[in-house]
């Protein structure tokens, strides 16, 4: 059956059941924290304090000279803008049987449902963008949460390692910057430990979020019921939990179970991420914008459709990797 036929025929139901509708947690995140930005310009950049002078500082005795001396200590994030187009696309059929007929007819708009379609398969591949690790800078691709979080990576220009540019990395359970695909253990030690180290670098009183496969979630709530520290996220203490997303708090962390995560066979990810240090960066000439419906008729051997696109420019940054974790092989 035509995608014409099932929105056109003359049926009592006159509502879709979504069958594909997913809940995107992360995006969620960046919108309700306010990390939505529209700006110009040719890249995105960051200056950054990458050390603090405490080397420079010198002990003495009466009469020692003072030993002039300098560091480098500034650096800078540069990221590119990536691009995204998504194709609308109606033909003579669905025009003159469906969006121009009358209410009688047609149980939906067809045209209407096609542009509301591509508006959510946009929304949907930037989800799966930032849950794809390997988006280089030189890419065309829109940078994900796990480029950000790893160690041993190029980000915003900035190559950093196990050893060197260790500050860019992001932040490693036993300090070795080595552990990002080791074994962790869900256990209250570990958590507190993770909680710990991702607030070294920001500011008190900063709300995290952490981010489960399904299983991992149900058993990390499954340790904690009934402990002190446990506390089901309400309307009241969670912007996400008022849109439907299951949470609950622990260690003033925000515990998001994350379906993509287990249907992309992530199933032992787990992240901690602080909203402050993250930005959607969207083009103002690119922010979601629709273009008009074009008339293919018009161009000679074109065929008789209309096309519309919708364009993205823009890319989701992280200016302190630090203050974030990711693990690939929680347990």
């Amino acid at each position: 059956m035509s995608d014409l036929s099932i929105a056109t025929e003359e049926l009592v139901q006159r509502t879709f059941v979504h069958e594909v509708g997913l809940r995107e947690p992360i995006l969620a995140m960046l919108m309700t924290e306010g990390k939505v930005s529209s700006r110009g310009g040719t890249y995105i950049t960051y200056d950054l304090i990458k050390d603090d002078a405490k080397d420079e500082a010198q002990a003495y005795a009466a009469g020692e000279p003072l030993t002039v001396a300098q560091s480098e200590f500034l650096s800078q994030a540069k990221f590119k803008y990536k691009f995204v187009q998504m194709p609308i696309r109606y033909n003579v059929e669905d025009e003159i049987q469906n969006h121009l007929a009358t209410s009688e007819v047609k149980r939906h708009d067809l045209v209407a449902l096609i542009t509301e379609r591509a508006q959510d398969g946009l929304r949907r591949h930037l989800t799966v963008r930032l849950h794809t690790a390997s988006s280089t800078d030189a890419g065309k691709y829109v940078q994900s949460i796990y480029d950000a979080c790893d160690h041993a990576r190029a980000y915003g220009t900035i190559t950093s390692s196990t050893t060197s540019n260790t500050w860019w990395n992001g932040a490693s359970l036993d300090g070795t910057w080595t552990d990002r695909d080791g074994s962790l253990a869900v256990a209250l030690d570990n958590i507190r430990k993770i909680n710990n180290i991702t607030d070294r670098y920001v500011p008190p009183g900063q709300k995290k979020y952490g981010y489960l496969p399904e299983a991992l979630h149900s058993k990390m709530r499954g340790i904690l019921e009934g402990k002190v520290s446990y506390q089901e996220s309400t309307t009241e203490n969670s912007k996400l939990r008022r849109f439907g997303f299951k949470s609950f708090m622990y260690d003033g962390v925000e515990w998001v179970v994350d379906s993509y995560m287990t249907l992309n066979s992530q199933t032992d990810y787990l992240l901690i991420l602080n909203p402050d240090t993250w930005e959607l960066r969207l083009h103002p000439s690119r922010a979601f914008k629709v273009t008009p419906f074009f008339d293919q008729g018009q161009v000679a051997g074109g065929a008789d459709e209309k096309v519309a696109r919708i364009y993205f420019a823009g890319n989701v940054c992280c200016k302190k990797p630090n203050a974030n974790f990711w693990n690939s092989t929680a347990t």
